[in-house]
């Protein structure tokens, strides 16, 4: 039996709507979604209206598989369920959003970056377990949807929450963190993606700034010292009113200062300076950037008054998230292979770490889709990958879109590269290709 998280009196106060037909039975809710096919006995289906789909047109789905009530804004006559009226759905689950935050007793996270920001949700979540009720953000509920969903889901009990952010625009982040209102923000990196929608770098690093307008009084900056733009970002903190600014990375100025991170076969051992004080730690996942995005959520927790070495401890259960770097040994077409899972997301910051993490193991074979929303900066970004590529020496490269098409002509001559039309092609190629003892790298994001 799940715990009740809303009564049906609060969700109708918290999004300001009105029962359709007050005579319908609408029980507590105990779990709230935007899908009818994730929606049972406790929930509140949310009937979003979309530019492919319409929740409203499975609002009989939500009913048959016994949802206890629907958000709408346009009731349906004769419906078997509780319809809590809005005038717009969105701003409804917003609204119950703010409120669950606004109710919510416990220490709020909020993480956001360039690269990164789901993987140290996830390490922070994982560790912040050791010490209370957690609550995060699932998968990658990021947006204007993801964000009020996820708060609307925060049970009132939880001691500490976690809330990624992401973004396309300038302004999504301001929106977002003002219903988030982070105790303590975290921004991972500033890199180079979403280049078709900003002119200039400096203005994605103000867009991702705006998570400290959301900052709660004597809020704690996380920032890394490596980042180019790090003095911008820390002064955007201070302005809005950081109690405190905690840095991580590389640097030798750094508070939490990677030394070393040292690969092996399950993972790395991370050897750090915390403070003037030596910590080594294992984790599961392979790659410096991982270590220091670990480093960046000991911050955070060294921010929420946290004992650091038992959150360095716990880093070693925390598995890799699904389809970022993910390694997976076993049998494929009567071969023992390695398949390296990093299909989750494709940009120019996350291909050169992804490249990084496999000089212990590097690949023989390489399947790549295309970066997205480069813009202008689209056919460069692709070319400076191939020196990477080289460097790595696969035996085949597998190549999908327009833009790596274009860019694997130039791997050296001893690298055979396969220009896939399509998925389909690429796993024909793949299915002829493959040998005993291969390692598989897939490289590609869920644009493309």
């Amino acid at each position: 039996m799940r715990p009740i998280i809303w009564t049906c009196e609060e969700l109708v106060a918290a999004c300001d709507g009105a029962l359709f037909d007050p005579s319908v039975t609408c029980a507590p809710i105990s779990g709230i979604e935007i899908d009818s096919r994730n929606c049972g006995i406790g929930d509140l289906f949310v009937a979003l209206a979309g530019d492919q789909q319409d929740g409203h047109d499975f609002l009989a789905d939500a009913a048959d598989v016994k949802a206890t009530a629907c958000l709408v804004s346009r009731p349906q006559q004769g419906l078997s369920t509780a319809q809590i009226v809005v005038d717009d759905t969105l701003s409804g689950l917003t609204r119950i959003g703010a409120a669950g935050r606004n109710r919510f007793g416990g220490r709020m996270v909020g993480i956001t970056g360039s690269v990164g920001k789901t993987g140290s949700k996830d390490m922070l979540a994982h560790t912040l377990a050791n010490f209370g009720k957690t609550h995060a953000s699932q998968r990658s509920y990021n947006n204007q949807i993801g964000v009020p969903l996820t708060l609307s889901n925060l049970p009132v009990d939880c001691d500490f929450a976690v809330q990624e952010m992401g973004m396309n625009s300038a302004g999504e982040i301001a929106s977002l963190t003002t219903v988030a209102k982070p105790d303590v923000a975290m921004i991972t990196r500033v890199a180079s993606t979403h280049r078709e929608f900003f002119d200039a770098m400096e203005d994605i690093a103000a867009a991702k700034a705006e998570i400290f307008q959301g900052l709660q009084n004597g809020g704690i900056a996380v920032l890394n010292l490596d980042d180019p733009f790090f003095l911008q970002l820390k002064m955007a903190a201070t302005k809005e009113g950081a109690e405190r600014t905690i840095t991580f990375g590389r640097h030798n100025e750094a508070e939490f200062r990677l030394l070393e991170a040292r690969q092996h076969n399950s993972g790395m051992s991370v050897h750090s300076e915390i403070m003037g004080h030596e910590l080594t730690f294992e984790m599961q996942m392979h790659g410096s950037h991982w270590a220091q995005n670990a480093l960046g959520v000991l911050a955070c927790v060294d921010a929420l008054g946290l004992d650091l070495e038992i959150a360095a401890s716990s880093l070693s259960t925390c598995q890799t998230p699904k389809g970022r770097g993910t390694r997976i040994s076993g049998h494929y077409q009567h071969c023992a292979v390695t398949v390296i899972d990093d299909s989750y997301n494709a940009s120019p910051a996350s291909m050169n770490a992804a490249f990084a993490s496999m000089t212990v193991m590097p690949p023989t074979i390489m399947i790549f889709s295309d970066m997205l929303e480069l813009g202008e900066a689209t056919a460069l970004e692709h070319e400076m990958l191939i020196p990477h590529i080289n460097a790595l020496s696969p035996r085949l490269v597998i190549a999908l879109g327009p833009a790596m098409h274009e860019a694997i002509s130039s791997l050296d001559t001893d690298i055979i590269s396969y220009a896939a039309k399509d998925t389909d092609a690429a796993s024909e190629m793949l299915d002829t290709a493959i040998k005993d003892g291969d390692v598989i790298f897939i490289k590609g994001s869920l644009g493309s």
